[in-house]
């Protein structure tokens, strides 16, 4: 049975109800739960059947709410926005120690798992969740360049599209509105590696850490917000260029590649001898990657 008080909290939670605007999206809001009695019910008697899973959504409550909306990917339908909730929280407490899932989920920390620096501010790959995240997942990686996201990951994890084995489902890769001048010089910092492809292996490690076989990653024609775009009106980013640099391919469903876990590295004796020194250094950047990761998101798998 649908739990109407508690969806008023949690509505008024998220909306300012004081302003008519935000008044007018709480009551939409219940509304559609109203109108989707069978699935919200069922949303709550899961968040219900843990102590915590009650503090996890008594916390972060845009986790029941990014069900009721055209979230995740484009004609997302209700029962499958749902699915991802749950499967993705499922996924995580069979993986994850409790302690990550309070710090994300109730006590909204950002968990670093790889740090570095760059024109003396911290550099930080960290795992984060907040409500401006809601709309293309469960979870971000978020590459922190002092206090600016320079680069997110959006995602959430369940079953893959044939063999339901787990898998990690990037929902958005955004970059920084910095200017070209810090990207480039970021760039040579790492050795000619792109900061966007930094945050892809990045997401490649942890989906690996956490047991996964598979990366999918949405397509413009997949993005969420198709579903709201004119047809004459294109997203600035083409997500398949980059995701077909990765290694990527056309999966099954037309609105996501499929990308391999592991990175494929160039054969040193295919370099010209000027780019080896190069290359060397930047593989080297990413092994310490790698195990710094292995160590710090390690700590928190079961």
């Amino acid at each position: 049975m649908l739990d109407y008080g508690q969806l008023k909290i949690i509505g008024k939670s998220l909306y300012k109800t004081n302003i008519p605007k935000e008044m007018k999206r709480y009551l939409v809001f219940l509304g559609r739960c109203c109108l989707h009695k069978k699935e919200i019910s069922d949303l709550q008697r899961f968040f219900a059947a843990s102590p915590l899973r009650k503090q996890i959504l008594a916390e972060t409550p845009s986790l029941l709410e990014q069900t009721t909306r055209g979230f995740f990917y484009k004609e997302a339908t209700w029962p499958e926005r749902i699915n991802i909730v749950k499967k993705h929280i499922m996924f995580m407490e069979k993986t994850c120690q409790e302690e990550l899932l309070l710090r994300i989920y109730a006590k909204h920390e950002q968990v670093p798992l790889w740090q570095s620096e760059f024109q003396d501010k911290p550099l930080t790959m960290a795992l984060w969740f907040h409500g401006g995240q809601r709309k293309e997942g469960c979870l971000s990686l978020t590459l922190l360049w002092g206090e600016i996201d320079f680069y997110q990951i959006m995602f959430w994890l369940g079953p893959s599209l044939e063999d339901k084995k787990p898998a990690l489902w990037i929902g958005a890769l955004q970059g920084t509105g910095l200017g070209n001048d810090v990207v480039k010089a970021m760039t040579k910092q790492f050795f000619g590696y792109r900061t966007k492809n930094l945050i892809f292996y990045g997401i490649r490690n942890v989906a690996k850490l956490l047991g996964c076989q598979r990366i999918y990653a949405v397509t413009n024609e997949g993005y969420y917000a198709m579903n709201h775009v004119r047809i004459n009106r294109k997203l600035k980013t083409n997500f398949g260029d980059f995701w077909e640099e990765c290694g990527g391919f056309p999966s099954p469903d037309p609105r996501f590649y499929e990308i391999p876990i592991e990175e494929v590295r160039k054969d040193m004796s295919e370099m010209k001898p000027s780019k080896r020194a190069n290359h060397r250094r930047r593989y080297e950047l990413m092994d310490q990657i790698t195990a710094t990761m292995e160590e710090t998101l390690g700590q928190y798998l079961k």
